[in-house]
């Protein structure tokens, strides 16, 4: 993104009420956000972005979206626009469109009560951007910039605690967990630095996490799945998930114990949600795996997939069935061979498939086959066009000549034809 001299062409609102260190260019504009901020400094107001784009400015790292908050209230915001989106409008959050891009606008605000453990009972409007990032669950989400003064506004010692790979909560640990129990997922989430290893908690967050973690029931179980994914195709997800295990949090989550083994392996997997939860779950039986996924409220493809991934855990292909494994379970061969390698078994019938093609059409349809054996279109001709379909991956037939042949020497005349072989493994 191209940065934008702040100084030079943006305008001034209204000053927070508390200091900032001046940090020339912190944060990469464009005009379409520049648009957005002088809008709102234009009318009077002030006008800050927050949250993890300042974070992972101050960690040299590209934001990937800018939330901005202003004094203005929800109403004075749609005013100030043309187009807006009243997305969270209770909690004082308005979508703005600027050029091809949207941007979360919120008005300061002060909360009180917390009755469900998931959101506050009242809300109201404020001026004061201290008290707005006071009721922040991490000191690192808790920083806001000033774009046209180039001004950090970091009250809580944000900036220090990433510079010392530090997770710290903003005021009473208990107290912020208490107020909304989905933080406690994002902690665990946040100690995953990615490639530069793992924040720490303090202690006092460390033993919120611990007291805290009933609260978890509480929350919606979709913003826990949204959290957990994210966790375990983080870098670190084996430290991560350990710690969870060990803390309580993950068997309150799966409702099942797993072997410290199983996090160990996570990360010997790249980052493939659906991969990972299966060697996460490989000491559980299919039904288990099932009905975590279906209480987790797991899209059907993943639950899907990662039963499939589980099933193949424990299971390889033997060397005279290797055509027909490599059709049936096509591209996720890869997948296998990284599975059965982490989990120390022998990868060498697996990678050897990969040299038979996916992509083997029958040599025969359907009129050929009428023709062969005078039966009727129906569900028995279909089974018996699948036998040969199967005989031609299994001996890797290329001509009709080689199908005729396999039909004369099979018994298609006898027995029951739901109980002949498909195009399946094993």
């Amino acid at each position: 993104m191209e940065r934008v001299s702040a100084t030079q062409y943006m305008e001034e609102g209204r000053i927070a009420d508390i200091p900032g260190e001046h940090i020339p260019n912190l944060i990469p504009l464009d005009e379409n956000i520049t648009h957005v901020l002088d809008v709102l400094c234009n009318g009077g107001y002030g006008a800050w972005i927050v949250g993890g784009a300042v974070r992972d400015c101050v960690l040299d790292k590209k934001p990937t979206e800018f939330d901005i908050c202003t004094d203005a209230t929800p109403k004075q915001v749609q005013e100030s626009f043309e187009e807006t989106i009243p997305t969270g409008i209770k909690f004082g959050t308005i979508t703005v469109k600027s050029g091809g891009a949207q941007y979360e606008v919120t008005t300061l605000r002060t909360e009180t009560g917390y009755g469900d453990g998931r959101r506050p009972d009242v809300v109201e409007w404020g001026t004061s951007l201290e008290i707005d990032l006071s009721r922040r669950d991490f000191t690192m989400n808790a920083m806001a910039y000033d774009c046209a003064r180039e001004l950090l506004h970091d009250p809580f010692g944000g900036k220090a605690d990433l510079a010392s790979g530090n997770l710290r909560a903003v005021g009473d640990a208990h107290h912020r967990l208490s107020e909304d129990g989905l933080r406690i997922m994002r902690a665990y989430r946040f100690m995953d630095r990615q490639e530069k290893g793992i924040w720490l908690p303090d202690k006092q967050l460390s033993a919120a996490l611990i007291d805290n973690r009933a609260m978890l029931a509480l929350i919606s179980i979709e913003r826990v799945w949204n959290e957990l994914q994210r966790i375990i195709i983080g870098v670190n997800s084996d430290i991560v998930l350990a710690r969870m295990n060990r803390d309580g949090v993950l068997p309150a989550i799966f409702g099942y114990s797993l072997p410290l083994e199983s996090f160990e392996l996570v990360t010997k997997l790249p980052r493939d949600l659906e991969a990972r939860l299966a060697i996460l779950f490989a000491s559980l039986k299919s039904l288990e795996v099932n009905d975590i996924l279906t209480r987790l409220r797991a899209p059907k493809k993943v639950i899907k997939r990662c039963k499939h991934l589980h099933f193949l855990i424990h299971n390889s292909p033997s060397k005279h069935e290797l055509r027909l494994y490599r059709m049936v379970v096509s591209e996720e061969v890869v997948t296998h061979a990284a599975l059965a390698a982490a989990t120390g078994r022998d990868t060498s019938l697996i990678e050897k498939s990969l040299q038979y093609p996916t992509d083997v059409d029958c040599l025969i349809d359907g009129e050929w086959l009428m023709d062969k054996t005078r039966f009727e279109p129906g569900v028995k001709l279909g089974r018996l066009k699948d036998w040969l379909y199967r005989i031609q991956i299994e001996r890797g037939f290329s001509s009709v000549a080689q199908m005729e042949t396999a039909l004369c020497t099979i018994s298609w005349n006898e027995g029951d034809s739901s109980e002949w072989p498909e195009v399946k493994w094993p």
